[in-house]
């Protein structure tokens, strides 16, 4: 009968003292500020998550962030009357890796673990968002949690798209090799609303590259962080921060950007794509390539022409200099 009981015990005694099957372990730590689970956000809201990874057998090598947005990020133009609309021609879902980058852990008790914050915007248009984070060891080991955000915008049978949305730049050059450049949003693409960090769309494998034609504008502020601008990828300004082999010419996109005169009730009357590109049409250039908006100040409003034929208008609604800058902007583009 011992004997009979030794043999019932032998595979649970093993199983306590064996290591976790899974070599690498991911988590999301989860509070009141913290995104960690599948819910409904606003469009634009501002979230932020932590997550943390542990391996046991092996360092950890390397974290990875992908989107997928259900459907794909840019707005629906509706028929009129809306009952007219055919599902099946809605746009299909879009992935972009947002995040893949080889990583540093720190080490005790025999295992390695990296904690890693990921801040990040809501999509602006009605839909969903897969985002999935995998931590990968050095023998590719993996571990792998997700959650799912809904975003359900009122407006989105509106004739336009709009959206507002908050920019803040770090003084000096946006592509400058520091943690606060790497994670602050400044890279815009005006019809989707995407806001990206710079380690989005850069980095040493030239693995995010595609998210590249995706961007119209860089938020640049001057090293005192006096002066905000928005500049075009393609604009001359940034041609001496964007290496060829980082950013390559054909990823760089030529929006251009015309001051006008129109006050921030105007802005707000405008409402068809006639109304933004007869403001365009006689708006001023800041610079000889008209791809840059110059130092711009509150209540300016921006003409602006995406490199596809998208015409738009953006409002500053406010802009805050100092150490750390701080630009309000609302913005209607075409559908």
């Amino acid at each position: 009968m011992r004997f009979r009981l030794l043999l019932f015990l032998l595979p649970v005694l093993l199983g306590a003292c064996s290591k976790p099957a899974q070599p690498v372990r991911l988590d999301f730590i989860g509070n009141t500020t913290l995104t960690s689970g599948s819910r409904v956000v606003n469009a634009n809201d501002t979230l932020s998550t932590k997550a943390y990874a542990v391996a046991k057998d092996n360092l950890l090598k390397r974290l990875r962030i992908t989107v997928r947005y259900e459907p794909g990020p840019s707005p629906v133009l509706y028929p009129v009357p809306i009952s007219g609309f055919n599902p099946n021609n809605a746009p299909g879902p879009q992935e972009i890796v947002y995040l893949d980058s080889l990583i540093k852990p720190t080490a005790a008790a025999q295992e390695s673990e990296y904690l890693f914050e990921n801040q990040f915007s809501a999509r602006s248009t009605s839909g969903a968002e897969r985002w999935q984070y995998t931590a990968i060891d050095a023998a590719d080991g993996s571990a792998s949690r997700a959650y799912r955000l809904t975003v359900r915008k009122a407006d989105s049978a509106a004739v336009f798209h709009n959206y507002t949305t908050v920019i803040r730049p770090v003084p000096g050059s946006p592509l400058a090799a520091s943690v606060l450049h790497d994670r602050a949003r400044v890279f815009l693409s005006l019809r989707d609303g995407l806001l990206l960090p710079k380690y989005a769309v850069r980095n040493n494998e030239a693995s995010v590259q595609a998210n590249q034609q995706l961007i119209d504008l860089v938020c640049v502020a001057n090293r005192a962080g006096t002066t905000i601008r928005l500049d075009a990828t393609a604009a001359d300004s940034l041609s001496r921060k964007l290496a060829p082999s980082s950013w390559p010419v054909a990823n760089r996109r030529r929006t251009r950007l015309l001051n006008t005169r129109l006050t921030a009730t105007e802005f707000g009357n405008a409402r068809t794509t006639g109304s933004f590109a007869s403001a365009f049409a006689v708006g001023t250039a800041a610079t000889r390539d008209s791809l840059s908006t110059g130092v711009l100040a509150r209540g300016n409003v921006v003409a602006f022409r995406t490199a596809n034929g998208y015409y738009g208008l953006l409002l500053v609604s406010d802009l805050v200099p100092g150490t750390s800058p701080r630009l309000n902007c609302s913005i209607k583009v075409q559908k």
